[in-house]
């Protein structure tokens, strides 16, 4: 018997499963059970929900440096619609382009505009944006509309309690797609790079030394084979090194 890894990488957040597979000697009965295990493996990757998608993106795309800001409208300013919002922050990032690209800085974001419920609220809007060391005069001379609030990503503690966060509207009020994106996001944003190999059957999944571990349930395991999965935050590197590495492996004692 052997087994198969599959690996999510975005930035430094790993999501990995590690699943037993049939072979060509394994009778019909011990291909129907462990087609119940790559099932289960297969749905721990799925990422459907909205804000799986997005705790994705934002981890394959920012660092604990870059910013979490708030945008919000004082009475003299507030729109009267939400399309109106929309316009403005549209506006809002262009100003924010122009005065990077001067002083060649790139710029990266994600945002969403809420307004809080289906009846009505005050419209307000949530950025997740690339630092450069010096922002909140410039977000504040940009934005005159109301406030500016400013933090650094680090302090969110992970990006999946971010994500739920940014997309806690559609899932309030409701959509009519699960999964359906809810929020927008700058151009040539990098993607999660997903890989998939097969392995010795005595190999277990490993988080790196010096990772942060997210999640390692228990097993998942019939007669015939079993699945583990895991999730974490990899050691930050001493020096940026070009691609990503798939999670460590050990052998099983």
């Amino acid at each position: 018997m052997a087994k198969r890894i599959k690996t999510i990488t975005a930035g430094r957040l790993v999501i990995a499963v590690l699943y037993s597979m049939p072979t060509p000697r394994s009778t019909p009965e011990e291909r129907s059970a462990l087609r119940e295990i790559s099932s289960a493996a297969q749905m721990a990757l799925n990422n459907r929900r909205a804000w799986q998608k997005l705790e994705l993106l934002l981890a394959a795309n920012f660092g604990r440096r870059d910013l979490v800001v708030e945008l919000t409208y004082d009475d003299a300013h507030l729109p009267p619609f939400k399309t109106e919002a929309v316009k403005l922050i549209r506006k809002f990032l262009s100003w924010l382009r122009a005065h990077r690209k001067a002083r060649d800085q790139e710029l990266r974001y994600v945002y969403v505009t809420e307004q809080l419920s289906a009846e009505g609220g005050r419209l307000h809007h949530h950025l997740v944006i690339n630092g450069t060391g010096a922002d909140l005069e410039v977000l504040r001379s940009l934005w005159p509309y109301g406030n500016v609030k400013l933090e650094q990503l680090d302090d969110w503690q992970g990006y999946e309690a971010l994500a739920k966060y940014l997309t806690k509207e559609a899932r309030e009020v409701g959509r009519p797609e699960p999964g359906k994106k809810c929020w927008v996001s700058s151009v040539g944003l990098k993607k999660p790079v997903a890989e998939s190999e097969m392995v010795k059957d005595n190999l277990t999944l490993a988080a790196p030394p010096g990772a942060i571990i997210l999640s390692a349930p228990p097993p998942v395991r019939n007669q015939y084979g079993e699945f583990t999965t895991i999730k974490y935050i990899k050691p930050k590197p001493r020096k940026e090194r070009k691609g990503t590495r798939p999670p460590s492996r050990r052998r099983r004692e």
